[in-house]
């Protein structure tokens, strides 16, 4: 634990560093003192007030163990309204050692900022708190459109309910914008927000927005929060707008979201929402002039805005920590079989970006699919295609996910039984770009081969316990699974699964057996088929130790 006398030692020990006010401790058990940063200028030291939390140097609930305050720097980077200068310290594990490295890192951002007036590339949004709002949370997520907004738009925004959510101890409203309205213009025009129809088809309900002549902000990080600083950003055909929702709606809603829209750097526009209640309202009409020549105009009151959570999910937003390729995001894949393997599959590319799959599986999904599956309990017995679809859509708001009929599995056999019409299926296979043939049917897995489809076929298997797991690529995707399980020699009949009644039996493997075998496959199947990677046949086989992929 830090002492007053040790700060004084350790900073009495650092170069370009003064005490100013000896350290104390406060109520709360914080050392609390005053020092100064030489800048190497004529002008006078900076001086800071310094908090030091009694748990230094750990961090609490995401709290940093020290803080660093001038209010009179509030226009330089990385001070935050408070005064307090935003600060990721390096750990040490030595408490001495700490407490010179923040010393040192302020000494840098001082002559970084202050001195040298150094401004950061990357863009930052403004700094929003959030405070409950009636007793609750709002959020609204948006994402790009698919046009640009015209200078001065305005209109109805269509937003979509989202589950309630909780933080704090306290409800979380969740909303998405769905689409733009113009109303700018006689002829209203229709600007799409870029998420998957099934967010789209949502229950929709009205608020406003309004693109702002500028920023919203103080010192240009700091979002406005007081209705007169905000007033002089709308143009008066925006105001009279507003008044006129509320007009139309009063009856209908309780409250509504203000979306105040901005441009950013690089051209986009970034939303805040405000809310606004049809009982305690934040703007009133204003009487200009007398007689014949009176106005009328919309204004807003004095008062203090109720700003909710923000987040932008467009695309680059929502894969931008990670996501496959581009070039393969946007391909059309379908998925044949989603079950212990199929199912992985479908998660793992919804979650790296993909945009279109398309579903295959003639089961239903039961409570002894849990185990070893990417489904869930609570949703019951349903087909696995529609409860597969159900958790890629909520996984994602940029995935276009649909599924094909079962009787698929009679066309196609019937069509390849007959010897006839081998370039119709051909036809219905070439409108996707890959094929993950997940089935484990042997006859189906000779069909998609004999079809000539000009869709890269991907097959996936896995032996008894999970073993083994199998990847196969066209052309001669039979030949090629054949040779490998005759290199394996498994006995695959033994120990299997035997469910009551009459059925087949199936492998046993649990969940993480499976998946991890999946998960290696598939990074190197997304490198294939991005040509990261030369496309071949391969094996992954397991010993105590490690996982091997075995190439043919």
């Amino acid at each position: 634990m830090m002492t007053a006398d040790k700060i004084k030692e350790l900073i009495g020990g650092l170069y370009g560093v003064s005490l100013v006010d000896d350290f104390t401790i406060n109520e709360a058990g914080s050392l609390k003192g005053r020092i100064a940063v030489a800048t190497g200028q004529d002008s006078a030291d900076l001086e800071w007030d310094v908090e030091i939390s009694p748990t230094y140097p750990f961090k609490v609930m995401g709290r940093e163990p020290i803080y660093f305050q001038n209010k009179n720097l509030l226009n330089y980077p990385h001070i935050m309204q408070g005064g307090n200068l935003c600060m990721h310290s390096a750990e040490y594990e030595n408490t001495e050692r700490q407490f010179v490295n923040d010393l040192e890192q302020l000494k840098e951002w001082v002559e970084k900022y202050y001195v040298k007036m150094e401004k950061d590339a990357h863009y930052e949004h403004l700094v929003v708190n959030h405070h409950l709002i009636c007793g609750q949370y709002y959020t609204f997520c948006f994402a790009e459109t698919k046009e640009d907004f015209a200078e001065g738009d305005y209109g109805v925004v269509h937003y979509a309910v989202l589950p309630t959510g909780w933080k704090n101890d306290s409800p979380v409203s969740n909303y998405m914008a769905q689409k733009f309205v113009s109303c700018a213009q006689v002829k209203k025009r229709e600007l799409f927000c870029k998420i998957s129809n099934s967010y789209q088809k949502l229950k929709s309900f009205d608020g406003v927005y309004c693109l702002l002549n500028d920023i919203p902000s103080v010192h240009n990080k700091f979002i406005v929060e007081d209705y007169d600083s905000i007033k002089g950003l709308f143009s008066q055909s925006q105001k009279n707008y507003i008044h006129s929702f509320v007009a139309l709606h009063k009856n209908k809603y309780n409250s509504f979201p203000l979306f105040c829209g901005y441009r950013i750097p690089g051209g986009g526009v970034y939303w805040q929402a405000m809310m606004l209640f049809m009982d305690d309202l934040p703007i009133e009409p204003v009487r200009v002039g007398t007689g014949k020549n009176r106005l009328w105009f919309t204004d807003f009151k004095q008062g203090l805005i109720q700003w909710a959570e923000t987040v932008d999910i467009s695309y680059k937003y929502f894969f931008g920590r990670g996501a496959m390729p581009e070039e393969l995001a946007n391909k059309k894949i379908l998925i044949m079989g989603v079950g212990a393997i199929g199912s992985i599959v479908a998660e793992t590319l919804t979650r790296c970006g993909a945009k279109i799959l398309t579903l295959y599986d003639i089961d239903n999904k039961e409570p002894g699919n849990v185990c070893r599956s990417a489904y869930s309990f609570y949703s019951g017995i349903t087909e696995k295609t529609l409860d597969m679809e159900n958790l890629l859509t909520q996984i994602s708001p940029h995935v276009e996910c649909t599924s094909l009929k079962s009787i698929v599995d009679l066309v196609v056999k019937t069509y390849s039984a007959g010897h006839e019409n081998k370039s119709a299926l051909a036809k219905l296979f070439d409108e996707f770009d890959v094929i993950f043939d997940c089935t484990t049917d042997n006859q189906l897995m000779r069909i998609m081969d004999s079809t000539g489809t000009k869709a890269q076929l991907v097959n996936l298997s896995i032996t008894n316990h999970a073993q083994d797991l199998i990847c196969a690529f066209s052309p001669n995707v039979a030949e090629a699974v054949l040779l490998i399980y005759g290199l394996l020699k498994r006995n695959m009949e033994t120990d299997m699964y035997n469910p009551t009644g009459c059925w087949n039996p199936t492998f046993k493997a649990s969940y993480n057996d499976i998946e991890c075998k999946v998960q290696v496959a598939l990074k190197h199947i997304i490198r294939m088929l991005s040509k990261l990677e030369p496309l071949s046949n391969f094996y992954i086989t397991e010993d105590d130790l490690n996982l091997k992929i075995n190439r043919l």
